[in-house]
């Protein structure tokens, strides 16, 4: 009755633009100049391999036999090098739910070169298109400009009908390679109260006030943007794109009452709890029953008995690879199986917490290739996957049992994304997702220097935290002698032999390696040794190459890293030349290198010291790490000399 009354209420307005195909932006549809085809590169990104030089979108309401949402899209390419023809690929998502779903028509494309002085145009001819299905929900639509070379000017446009009316289409302004005119435009009716989300950290072009505001014409644009470019340690470029998306509010009915269509998290905490793929399963325990009073009756403590259970489904539980909050099935067919998706090993997991009388409920996460979670409104599917929550005499805990390696209480670093939302009656909050360890490495090395040169000796590497997480896997995966060989490649000109792995089973404790070190020498003593202090183990290169960042730098996890060294030199050499001691710390206690190099007696110790003390720090963080890590790679390649006396 409702979406009747508001496919009447929208026809009355003839919102179906009249003007969707109008000109916008500095292009003209359909009309390719010379100046852009002779165009050879982007003068504000030289390194471009393609820039768009014009996207278009428009969203209304069409009121014919049904009420629709329809989506035009136009967009104008440049393509400068043989690496940018990827953008002649066009895909197009696609969602179904039922009977309702989004189909896509009116594809047109051409392609345009200067061929022999004139301009030529391919067209895209329609058998050119194809679809692929995904899922039992989403699909895509594909096609390929055809005749693309460098130089080439490709334009498409096509439609997206959507069944999905309280669904208005986002819009993103920023690609992965540079954009001079982006622009979105919506009629949006007076009965549908959005709310606008803009992320990102660029402007809106001006001026960006309502257009046509007698029938609620709304207009967005961005221009001149740069290349949105993957940089070490972020999570996803989703979290950093220039674009807007849109939340409906509220409903506006004449003659009703308004309608609240976002909900609140109490009504949607108590339809998850009574849901059939998710709360609902918790409370079928019966096939594990007997199994959980057997395990927990052997630790009387709760927090010993969290951990058996928690180990117990690592172990016997199997994680598919698959993400998502729901269970595809009940959870007594994963149990016998061994096997199930994220949701489902740790829903299991849950619901024998629960059966051992421990306080325990489902968290929803956002991985960190999924993206950040907008906090105002809870819509789920912005989550991507469930972990545990358990709290033991006051005590908090986050348990995942999809990795076989990750101690009680750590979470795997995909979880560690911001915050996830606690699923539990009356008690239901958002939580922390943030590590419970470092990433932990302690090096120590007692080596001797004779008068060729030659470097022998033993070391010991103390990994803790998430480094021994990635060992352990390593180790697991691949085996002993492939990480040695690993190893030696990575510390160059050094040989490591016989080693000796000590707690790889032992999850509670840190992980150890110890072998021998040996570097070549002269046939015959010399006059001056050089030694690089760091054996191979020092950072070679900065990771931050950029003069500014946007983005914040997200580690995930803190990090702490130290290496001594202690060199026995020959007797009749003397200490010529030595690196200088160095300590450099971060702004606000953030981080600190320390390097020290000593001399007592015949021994030369060297000690380097880095400590990234925060999960992330922001942009106006960035020049200060920036300039840590250039002392870091400047010290670690310094070099002790020896002189012969």
């Amino acid at each position: 009755m409702r979406t009747t009354i508001v496919i009447l209420l929208i026809a009355g307005l003839c919102l179906r633009l009249s003007d969707s195909h109008a000109q916008s932006g500095p292009y003209k549809y359909g009309k390719v100049g010379e100046a852009e085809l002779m165009m050879r590169s982007y003068d504000k990104d030289t390194s471009a391999a393609a820039v768009i030089l014009s996207d278009y979108g428009v969203s209304y309401f069409s009121a014919g036999g049904s009420l629709s949402l329809i989506f035009e899209r136009r967009t104008r390419i440049k393509i400068l090098k043989k690496s940018g023809y990827d953008w002649a690929n066009v895909s197009v998502p696609l969602y179904q739910q039922g009977s309702r779903k989004e189909t896509m028509s009116a594809v047109k494309g051409y392609t345009y070169n200067i061929e022999n002085g004139k301009i030529t145009k391919s067209k895209l001819e329609q058998s050119a298109v194809f679809e692929e299905q995904y899922s039992e929900n989403r699909r895509s639509k594909k096609f390929t400009m055809p005749n693309v070379k460098e130089g080439s000017v490709i334009e498409y446009s096509y439609t997206v009908t959507s069944d999905f009316i309280y669904n208005l289409r986002e819009w993103g302004f920023q690609n992965t390679i540079p954009t001079v005119w982006s622009e979105y435009r919506a009629r949006i009716p007076q009965y549908f109260d959005y709310k606008t989300l803009q992320h990102g950290y660029h402007k809106l072009h001006e001026p960006n006030d309502k257009y046509d505001t007698n029938i609620n014409g709304y207009r967005w644009v961005m221009v001149d943007l740069p290349a949105l470019r993957a940089e070490k340690y972020i999570t996803t470029l989703g979290d950093y794109q220039a674009k807007i998306e849109f939340e409906l509010q509220m409903l506006r009915v004449p003659g009703k009452n308004d309608e609240v269509m976002t909900g609140d998290w109490k009504q949607v905490v108590d339809e998850l709890l009574q849901d059939e793929r998710f709360g609902s399963q918790l409370n079928r325990k019966g096939f594990f029953k007997d199994g959980i009073a057997a395990l927990v009756s052997t630790h009387s403590e709760p927090e010993k008995q969290m951990a058996t259970i928690y180990s117990h489904v690592q172990k016997s539980m199997n994680w598919n690879g698959k993400y998502g909050i729901y269970t595809t099935g009940a959870l007594r067919k994963a149990f016998e199986s061994k096997s199930g998706s994220a949701a489902e090993v740790n829903l299991l997991l849950t619901a024998m917490l629960q059966e051992a009388g421990l306080d325990a409920a489902p968290v929803l996460v956002s991985t960190r290739e999924h993206g950040r979670v907008y906090k105002g409104t809870p819509l789920l599917n912005k989550f991507n996957y469930v972990i545990a929550h358990v709290t033991v005499d006051g005590k908090e805990f986050l348990l995942d049992a999809t990795d076989p390696m990750l101690p009680a209480g750590m979470l795997p670093v995909r979880s560690l994304n911001g915050e996830g939302y606690l699923v539990k009656s009356k008690a239901a909050r958002w939580v922390e997702l943030k590590p419970s360890g470092l990433y932990q490495k302690y090096y120590n090395g007692n080596l001797v220097v004779n008068a060729q040169g030659q470097i022998k000796g033993e070391a010991k590497e103390v990994s803790g935290g998430y480094r021994a997480l990635y060992i352990r896997k390593e180790i697991t995966e691949e085996g002993e002698q492939k990480y040695t060989e690993k190893l030696n490649k990575e510390i160059g000109t050094y040989k490591v032999s016989t080693p000796s792995f000590k707690n790889i089973s032992d999850l509670s404790s840190p992980l150890e390696l110890q072998y021998k070190v040996e570097s070549t020498g002269s046939p015959h003593p010399v006059d001056v040794i050089y030694l690089n202090p760091m054996l191979g183990q020092g950072e070679k290169e900065n990771p931050f190459k950029m003069e500014q960042r946007a983005y914040p730098v997200d580690f995930a996890v803190p990090i702490s890293e130290t290496l001594i060294c202690r060199f026995t030199i020959p007797e009749n050499y003397e200490l010529e030349d030595s690196p200088q001691n160095v300590l450099m710390k971060l702004p606000n206690n953030g981080g600190s290198f320390t390097y020290i190099v000593e001399k007592n007696g015949n021994v030369v110790e060297v000690m380097s010291r880095i400590d990234i003390v925060k999960p992330i720090y922001y942009a106006e963080e960035y020049p200060y790490l920036k300039e840590l890590y250039n002392q870091i790679v400047a010290k670690h390649a310094e070099k002790i000399v020896l002189k012969r006396k």
